[in-house]
């Protein structure tokens, strides 16, 4: 795995793709979109998949130090809590600046890291996400692979928090799911 200093972006290797640069370019446009998106009714097809595509973009901009369009997706206030992940992370963040924070955290402690996204399961107000991730400690050299899982809360077409948990388990107990 390539090791970057925190927030350090890598050049060729992962650049930004096409539509991530055409909202981080035309943001008021993307949020308009994103707010029609999740306007559609739970369990929509069109929805789902552009649920999906948002989440892998967004971790593929983490996996490279750069959180720039996952925060196109989320409110300048949101609550970012990070449940149950260990030793050098707070349990919340709070705002954009939140958000980089624990990215660098991130970066600092696991360097950089492959995300793969699972599942997407719409709930409506609510978007729940198992993904997996592959990383390695960053003194130890020991790769792992841990599935995680997350809760993304909606409002006003965008996120309003995210509780991010170590462990899928841990999320599919805290809300009650059956998978």
């Amino acid at each position: 795995m390539n090791r970057l200093p925190p927030g350090e972006i890598l050049g060729s290797a992962m650049p930004r793709h096409l539509d991530e640069r055409l909202a981080l370019r035309f943001p008021a446009l993307f949020r308009l979109l994103a707010g029609r998106a999740t306007s559609l009714p739970p369990g929509a097809a069109l929805r789902r998949r552009l649920a999906e595509r948002s989440l892998s973009r967004g971790f593929e901009g983490l996996s490279r130090g750069d959180p720039e369009f996952l925060l196109l997706t989320m409110a300048p206030d949101v609550e970012f809590n990070y449940l149950g992940g260990g030793v050098g992370f707070a349990e919340r963040y709070r705002g954009h600046e939140g958000v980089r924070e624990f990215t660098r955290d991130w970066i600092a402690a696991w360097g950089n890291a492959d995300y793969e996204v699972e599942r997407v399961i719409d709930l409506g107000d609510r978007i729940v996400y198992r993904y997996k991730v592959t990383t390695s400690g960053d003194s130890s050299g020991a790769e792992i692979t841990n599935t995680q899982g997350g809760v993304a809360y909606l409002g006003d077409g965008v996120i309003r928090r995210i509780d991010t948990y170590w462990h899928w388990w841990d999320l599919v107990e805290a809300l009650g799911l059956t998978q």
